[in-house]
């Protein structure tokens, strides 16, 4: 039992030999849905508002990705890997069908599910996801500050852990630090919800289980983030929502055009305002539009 939730720890064994971990909430009969956490994140990712899930049927599965939280760390592990980690898990709850969701750096996950499993998928949502940034004027759009985080990725993997680590110490050690230096760079919707002691609480239990295994699940995200996808968007064949704002600093609307513009179909949600944190504001409505 995880204390900071009081919400139970469970897992599978892969066929590869490495744990998968995962928690639920919302209503445990109801329509099943992934949700994929953004970086840092882990299983432990919560609505701010956590009677939605169960108020509209819905049962949320988080899992961590691998070398985050209690899941192994893959070695040498690619976008393209994670489907079959989703599809296992989906076989070991009988699952047949499953919608999927993801925020942030989850949402090129959500991408890749949609293109591997499309014949298991009921619905998908990226949300301020990503684009492959394989494409003309990748950063555009980008805060200056985030332009810098994501350009840090092209460090090595073995000069990008010690930072990872030294980052993950500092928040550790002074957490209400680490949000207002995050509030600092973020829109000023979202430095709204970062002043909410809910939402601080809520970051405070889940960002260190980004490191709790040490820094190498995240600085094999950073490379991810960066690396080419593996597919095309073109080849997605399942429709995808979209959900961007246009004052996120860290993912600008630009991203989601970009999606748009090449997943043969769409649901766009292009919507003013806002920021990074903006799930917040329409967890509810991104739930709707995945039961429809």
């Amino acid at each position: 039992m995880n204390s900071a939730y009081n919400i139970e720890d469970k897992s599978i064994e892969l066929r590869d030999g490495r744990t998968l971990a995962y928690t639920e909430h919302g209503d445990l009969a109801g329509k099943p849905m992934f949700f994929i956490h953004g970086n840092p994140g882990s299983r432990l990712v919560r609505p701010v508002e956590e009677s939605i899930p169960e108020r509209l049927g819905v049962r949320i599965i988080t899992p961590d990705r691998p070398g985050y939280g209690l899941s192994d760390f893959q070695p040498k592990r690619r976008l393209l890997d994670f489907p079959q980690d989703i599809a296992q898990l989906a076989d070991a709850l009988d699952l047949k069908r499953f919608a999927i969701f993801g925020v942030s750096a989850g949402g090129p996950y959500v991408a890749v599910c949609a293109h591997a499993l499309p014949a298991r998928i009921t619905g998908a949502a990226i949300v301020s996801g990503p684009a492959p940034f394989q494409r003309k004027n990748p950063y555009e759009g980008m805060g200056p500050d985030w332009q810098k985080i994501f350009k840090t990725s092209n460090l090595p993997e073995w000069l990008l852990r010690p930072l990872i680590a030294l980052q993950a110490y500092l928040q550790k050690r002074d957490p209400d630090k680490g949000l207002d230096d995050l509030a600092a760079i973020l829109s000023k919707a979202d430095v709204r919800h970062l002043q909410d002691p809910n939402v601080r609480t809520r970051f405070k239990n889940n960002a260190p289980e980004a490191t709790r295994r040490g820094s190498r699940g995240w600085a094999r995200e950073a490379k991810i983030q960066l690396a080419p996808w593996g597919f095309q968007p073109e080849e997605i064949k399942i429709p995808v929502h979209l959900w961007y704002w246009q004052d996120d600093p860290a993912i600008p609307p630009q991203m989601g055009r970009y999606l748009a513009d090449r997943i043969p179909n769409t649901i766009p949600h292009f919507l003013p305002g806002g920021g990074h944190l903006s799930i917040i504001d329409h967890y509810a409505e991104i739930l709707q539009g995945l039961l429809e």
